[in-house]
């Protein structure tokens, strides 16, 4: 294998020369440095490619896996299932927040009959206390 060349002068000397067995070695080595480069550069460009095509490949298969895990819980009827639970846990609550609804209106419902009857007692005692004075005015003057 031919050694690298540190000094490019030596390049430049040799065509001062004039042998052609050495400009043939020069263009030979020169190509040969050429194409050294030219695979260093393919094979970094194919191991990026590698690298991109491995996550590309490791992201779909997640995605893959989710969705026959998502596909499976379908046919399984375990989405179906989880929403019925869904539905009838919200169902109990509904009808414990009418109950509360239709209690708080037996309570509204009973605070007016009661204010009610406490304005007719309020009524009757002012009614009692207007003929109690009453009385005793009279009795006074009598």
């Amino acid at each position: 294998m031919l050694a690298p060349l540190k000094d490019r002068s030596v390049l430049a000397r040799s065509g001062e020369d004039d042998d052609p067995e050495e400009d043939t070695e020069t263009m030979l080595r020169n190509a040969l440095r050429e194409a050294r480069q030219a695979l260093r550069r393919a094979a970094t460009r194919g191991v990026r490619q590698t690298v991109a095509l491995t996550n590309d490949i490791n992201r779909l298969s997640e995605e893959n896996r989710q969705l026959r895990q998502r596909l499976e819980e379908l046919e399984n009827g375990q989405s179906i299932v989880a929403l019925g639970q869904q539905l009838m846990a919200l169902r109990a609550e509904n009808d414990a927040l009418i109950a509360a609804a239709r209690r708080v209106c037996d309570l509204n419902h009973g605070l007016r009959t009661a204010h009610g009857e406490c304005e007719r007692l309020r009524a009757a005692r002012e009614q009692a206390l207007d003929h109690l004075q009453t009385g005793i005015f009279q009795n006074a003057h009598a």
